[in-house]
């Protein structure tokens, strides 16, 4: 019986995904809801196909969604997005907190805030949506992005040198009475 149920879910799924258009991917180190359903990564599936109409929201890590031509929207912790196509365009709506953007082009991924298109002057940057539902964020530069991630790995050097000293042994200490 379980094998026959596990059939025919396989066989809506297929009939699903034919139905709709698969509009990107999303990845993720930790859980997150993917069309209202929670997705555990690690199963085996390194990708997930997003279609047209479907929301994301990132668990406890980023949620990267990638497009055919490479552009990608990476979703913070705890943020939600929308993937959609308008007039053919692939589209990101975010709905809550933050994304990073960096897309191929500008007309590459329609990119929308509470229902507000974006006006995408430079191919990377960050949406937001403040506490009170208020739009805002600056975009950033490549060459901020860049810094963050030179400081990122500078960083992650660091922890890995601090985890190394403090895990290399040394005199044995012994309590005092």
């Amino acid at each position: 019986m379980r094998k026959i149920m596990s059939v025919v879910a396989m066989v809506l799924l297929a009939v699903t995904a034919r139905a709709q258009t698969q509009v990107a991917t999303v990845t993720s180190s930790a859980a997150f809801t993917l069309r209202g359903a929670g997705i555990t990564p690690g199963q085996g599936i390194p990708m997930w196909p997003v279609l047209a109409g479907d929301n994301i929201t990132a668990g406890n890590a980023m949620a990267i969604v990638t497009y055919p031509d490479g552009s990608v929207i990476t979703l913070t912790p705890g943020s939600e997005g929308r993937i959609d196509l308008v007039n053919g365009q692939p589209s990101f709506q975010l709905l809550s907190d933050t994304a990073h953007y960096s897309v191929k082009s500008k007309n590459a991924v329609a990119l929308f805030v509470l229902n507000h298109m974006v006006d995408v002057t430079s191919l990377s940057g960050t949406l937001t949506i403040g506490r009170n539902r208020k739009v805002g964020g600056a975009a950033w530069t490549g060459g901020q992005i860049a810094a963050a991630a030179i400081l990122g790995g500078v960083a992650a050097a660091g922890l890995g040198v601090a985890v190394a000293k403090a895990t290399g042994g040394g005199p044995a200490v012994s309590p005092s009475r």
